[in-house]
């Protein structure tokens, strides 16, 4: 019926209404990252390709986004 990823994000805001809001609250993001996957390799593509953000991710030390940048999971 719902995906793992649904699942998390709902079920952390389940958690947050129960009165956890830490843990709800990382359940959630987890849950959004798993949903969104296959959108942020588009985004990062996007954003190389405007002026200044994009020189800015050309920057040493950026790793992180070039990891999601290069990312092929499709959902």
């Amino acid at each position: 019926m719902f995906s793992k990823a649904t699942s998390f994000f709902l079920g952390g805001v389940f958690v947050v209404l129960i009165g956890w809001p830490i843990i709800g609250v990382v359940l959630e993001i987890y849950g959004f990252f798993l949903l969104f996957r296959g959108f942020f390799p588009v985004a990062v593509g996007f954003i190389r390709r405007v002026p200044v953000l994009g020189s800015l991710l050309c920057l040493p030390g950026i790793s992180l986004v070039d990891k999601i940048g290069e990312s092929n999971a499709m959902v």
